[in-house]
């Protein structure tokens, strides 16, 4: 029997009718093979309904303004292509139900929150088998919690258990063509958890170890990898090869790749396939594996994040006295705060966070009350750049071109980092000097090397 085919697909893309119609051609050619879907939400959809949740919890808020907005998402849909109320319409039901109960109560857990945000995929995915159903296609919806998809209790941020779930998943998927909700599964209190925001490529990821699969598919993402962003660099080019390690260090600069998308893979050496669709046939844009494949220059990619601030601890020896910096990363674990780095000095710590925790980090320094902490300061208006290759820490010229290209243009570097690893470094510069390091970068790195080669 041969292994089936894990296509994982954007649920944004069922807006477009041209796309829609690209993929059904080609699901058509897959004749008598079994292909698994694994579907994420249409992020407006998610939006509104992450939305909804916060205001239940207000006395005053209006129930009915915050289901009309989900509703609106769905009849979109429905116009689109002339469908009628099917599955869909039970579970948009359901999730008002759900979010009425949160308005009366005025509180939620975690796990309730969860059980809620999976009805963005759960509609999404209804609407995708009710797409495909009314353009011929014998697709069937599959829940992660009717197959037995385990994952660990940590809501929000749980993790799959690819031996627990490898035969009931097995068992449970027996449709020639069936489409699966890709954010979370069920935990051992048989409650939902989700797996991440829009983390249907880890899911994909699972599904494709448990069945063993030959290679997993990514059709049409929205942020492909590319040498920079387009919207900066003109110019930008795909990238046709990338490392496991690459390709989870990019991932926290591309909202379409779930940073913990290769955990699954790497034991079997499972390759991932990102592909562009366009008028019924696919078109190769980058392979992730394995493999380490070294650019001629190092570096295959400038990514950028302005989503990140910096908590400044100063004082005297702040960086030498024993137990602060302990003392403030289980502070931000108590409050579930992600950390996304720390540089030290003897008299400053300087840890790297997400700005919309800025307001929640302030309240924890000030609880905290540091004695050696003469000022605490927080900055916001940052971008960090990225430089991704295999082997920048082992050439020791990349560091030294590096900042040479930021000198030219005359932008002062806030911090960097580079030595953890060696596939990338970091610089922090101003928000607004942001798209000229990139491009600079860009010519020095990667523009100068491809004229160089033709």
């Amino acid at each position: 029997m041969s292994k089936p085919i894990i296509i994982r697909y954007d649920g944004n893309n069922i807006k477009q009718p041209s796309i829609t119609s690209s993929f059904v051609k080609l699901i058509r050619l897959y004749e008598k093979q079994q292909i698994i879907i694994i579907l994420s939400s249409i992020t407006s959809l998610e939006n509104k309904i992450e939305e909804g949740i916060k205001a239940m919890c207000l006395s005053d808020c209006d129930t009915y303004l915050f289901t009309s907005k989900i509703n609106d998402d769905i009849n979109q849909i429905k116009t689109l292509y002339d469908l009628n109320d099917s599955d869909f319409q039970s579970l948009s039901d359901k999730l008002n139900i759900l979010l009425e109960g949160i308005h009366l109560t005025g509180d939620f857990s975690r796990s309730l929150k969860d059980q809620v945000l999976s009805y963005a995929e759960k509609i999404t995915s209804s609407l995708f088998v009710s797409i495909l159903t009314k353009k011929g296609i014998n697709a069937n919806l599959i829940l992660p919690e009717n197959i037995g998809l385990f994952v660990t209790e940590e809501y929000g941020n749980a993790s799959i258990l690819t031996e627990e779930s490898k035969n009931s998943v097995i068992s449970g998927i027996k449709n020639q063509i069936s489409v699966i909700p890709g954010s979370y599964g069920i935990n051992k209190q048989g409650k939902i958890s989700i797996t991440g925001y829009r983390s249907a490529d880890y899911t994909a990821s699972a599904i494709s170890s448990i069945f063993d699969a030959d290679c997993m598919e990514i059709w049409q993402t929205r942020e492909p990898f590319k040498s920079a962003n387009s919207l900066y660099v003109k110019n930008a080019s795909f990238i046709s090869d990338l490392s496991y390690d690459e390709a989870s260090e990019l991932s926290y600069f591309n909202s379409s790749i779930y940073p913990r998308m290769v955990e699954p893979l790497i034991q079997k050496h499972i390759a991932v396939f990102i592909y562009d669709i366009e008028n019924g046939e696919k078109k190769l844009r980058t392979k992730i594996n394995s493999n380490i494949v070294v650019a001629p220059k190092i570096i295959k990619s400038v990514v950028c994040s302005d989503d990140i601030a910096v908590l400044n601890l100063n004082g005297p020896g702040v960086g030498f006295k024993p137990g602060i910096l302990a003392k403030v990363t289980g502070a931000f674990n108590r409050r579930h705060l992600n950390i996304r780095s720390v540089i030290t000095a003897q008299t400053s710590i300087n840890i790297i966070i997400n700005k919309k925790d800025i307001s929640e980090v302030r309240l924890l320094v000030k609880e905290l009350d540091l004695k050696s902490v003469r000022q605490t300061e927080i900055e916001e208006n940052l971008s960090m750049i990225a430089v991704v290759g295999q082997g920048i820490q082992s050439n020791h010229e990349i560091s030294a071109q590096l900042f040479t290209a930021i000198a030219k243009i005359k932008i002062n570097v806030i911090l960097s980092g580079s030595g953890a690893s060696n596939l990338v470094s970091y610089l922090l510069v101003d928000e607004k000097n942001k798209i000229k390091a990139i491009r600079e970068i860009h010519k020095v790195f990667i523009e100068t090397e491809t004229n160089k080669n033709k």
